[in-house]
């Protein structure tokens, strides 16, 4: 039969299972390549950003250092002499320049650095259109588009307007460099993967700088990552088909500096050749966990047998009257927890069995303690009048009686007997008197430190001290002050006389959830278990003169406020009755 389950259960989970662990791999499949493609294209991207922040810091130099010289003393004078040797210097020092040149504003040369023999090689064929026009109408630097000199090379330069010192255009400064003698940004040396490149093309898409020189100066506005740098004006990836048929992944940034953009390309096959490997590590990883998963599914599955075994015998026993059964816990998952709330529940049936016999024993003693008001009502009536009578007697006898007549003695003991009594005739007549609480809010330190001064202006000179530990944050309940007063006096005092050498009566209130809980316990001998057991009940005491009705009495008044009153020997030693009361003050009749 369980091999059947088991079988079944091992069935079902493999059923489940596979298809979960499929879709499982081909979610992380996808997830993955998608993050790795993403990350790869971030990773091209910060190539693109990186070479054109390159590019444009150098630049960036080169562009101030230009329009340093412009505003030069001398330079703004057009002194020919002191310019050309400033010129000469700043075509020396200066990174990318190749040839400084000042223009006057018709787009003659005026002045050139020393170093510059052949100035066509940077020159256009009209310096005027492309330097000086375009630097006048820009009021400031301003970057060149590439362009070929008269010589055939190839070339790029920054102009700026020259103000004299009256304010008005003296000429225009241009710094010239030749692109096949620089690498902006190192783009020659620059590979991604084994065959990636990085190319710079200007703002009409033709190409100023490419590891192939021979594309320098060609037309790419048409290729997409160039149509899309052009059209937007802002970095961004983008893939697809070159002209031969090979798939390309592509990142564009521009450089802000001089209206140029980087492209840098990879073919995806290689780009993405890591994902690849991260497919065939998933299959792997997929294939063993399928497998370990199906090892996991069987051996739960053997092992569900065991605790569906036990739980049906614990239910056997539950069937044949055992409270007492225990399903072991073996597992932490809904197995056990069946197994524990099987416990849990024969537990709760155990205490509800017990309190219905708990139930039962207090429906016996309160029909008891009602005989037994019945019966003391019956006999203080009967017996009161007649104890009164011989009292009187007694007492008239005795006050007749000389002092030293041998017969006073035995009037005097009559006298004290029937007091006794009538004590006793009144304690029946109160606990006959049964009558419910009056209840209204009570504040329990303060009721309770009212009866630990009584009893211990009475208990101090019999050596007995009597300490009070409240609890501060317990609320007001509802009781009725005379009764609990009653019964507080009547635990302090009982504690009091089991000290007849002395020691301690220590009280203590303190909040146990919904209830309110005072303790009293003193340092004497303690209770015998026979004792204990009988210690609440009608006409049972330890004492001499004791007429065995307080403790029951006690008990009926904290019973009839809802709360419960024990007795317990202290694990340090003495006595001690804890009284505890709802916070409600529900009452119970």
């Amino acid at each position: 039969m369980f091999f059947s389950l088991r079988a079944k259960i091992a069935g079902a989970f493999s059923l489940v299972i596979l298809p979960a662990f499929l879709a499982a791999w081909l979610l992380t499949v996808h997830q993955t390549s998608h993050a790795l493609k993403l990350q790869k294209q971030e990773d091209e991207l910060v190539i693109a950003r990186n070479i054109a922040a390159q590019v444009d810091e150098v630049l960036s130099k080169d562009r101030i250092t230009v329009e340093t010289t412009a505003a030069l003393p001398d330079v703004r004078r057009m002194d020919p002499k002191a310019m050309r040797d400033h010129l000469t210097l700043v075509a020396q020092v200066t990174e990318l320049m190749d040839a400084m040149i000042v223009w006057d504003p018709s787009g003659r040369i005026r002045s050139m650095d020393e170093d510059t023999p052949d100035p066509h090689r940077l020159v256009p064929d009209d310096p005027a259109a492309l330097f000086v026009r375009p630097a006048l109408k820009a009021g400031g630097a301003i970057f060149s588009d590439a362009y070929k000199s008269r010589t055939g090379d190839l070339a790029m330069a920054i102009s700026i307007p020259i103000r004299s010192e009256t304010g008005g255009v003296a000429g225009v400064l241009s710094g010239g460099m030749l692109l096949k003698r620089h690498s902006l940004g190192g783009i020659e040396e620059i590979r991604i993967g084994k065959s990636g490149y990085a190319y710079i093309v200007e703002s009409g898409g033709q190409v100023v700088a490419h590891p192939q020189r021979g594309h320098l100066l060609e037309n790419f506005s048409l290729r997409p990552p160039v149509k899309e740098l052009l059209a937007h004006h802002r970095e961004g990836v983008i893939e697809f088909v070159n002209d031969e048929g090979i798939r390309v992944l592509a990142a564009y940034a521009p450089i802000r500096e001089a209206r140029l953009g980087v492209i840098v390309l990879q073919p995806a096959s290689e780009s993405y050749a890591h994902i690849q490997n991260m497919f065939d590590v998933l299959l792997f990883i997929f294939a063993l966990s399928l497998g370990l998963a199906i090892l996991v599914a069987l051996s739960l599955a053997w092992r569900m047998g065991r605790p569906v075994r036990d739980l049906a015998r614990g239910v056997r026993r539950v069937a044949e009257g055992d409270l007492d059964a225990v399903v072991p816990v073996q597992t932490r998952d809904e197995m056990g927890d069946l197994a524990r709330d099987f416990n849990s529940m024969t537990g709760r049936l155990k205490k509800y069995v017990e309190s219905a016999a708990l139930a039962e024993h207090r429906l016996a003693r309160s029909e008891k303690l009602a005989a037994v008001g019945q019966l003391a009502a019956g006999i203080a009536h009967e017996i009161y009048n007649p104890l009164n009578i011989i009292g009187g007697f007694a007492e008239f006898l005795s006050a007749k009686t000389p002092a030293d007549d041998p017969r006073r003695s035995a009037l005097e003991d009559i006298g004290r007997e029937t007091d006794r009594c009538r004590r006793l005739v009144a304690d029946l007549l109160g606990f006959a008197r049964e009558r419910p609480p009056q209840m209204k809010p009570t504040d329990l330190n303060a009721l309770a430190a009212e009866a630990v001064e009584l009893a211990g202006a009475r208990a101090r000179p019999g050596g007995v001290n009597v300490i009070f530990h409240p609890d501060g944050n317990l609320p007001l309940i509802e009781t009725d002050q005379d009764q609990i007063m009653q019964v507080l006096m009547n635990l302090l005092l009982n504690a009091c006389q089991a000290l007849p050498n002395g020691g301690e009566v220590g009280v203590e209130t303190r909040l146990d959830e919904d209830r309110a809980v005072l303790s009293v316990r003193d340092t004497g001998a303690g209770l015998s278990p026979e004792n204990m057991a009988k210690i609440f009940t009608p006409f049972f005491t330890t004492k001499e003169n004791g007429t065995g009705l307080g403790l029951a009495l006690s008990y009926a008044v904290v019973e009839r406020h809802g709360g419960e009153l024990r007795a317990e020997n202290d694990p340090r030693g003495g006595a001690r009755f804890t009284m505890s009361l709802p916070i409600k003050g529900a009452v119970h009749v």
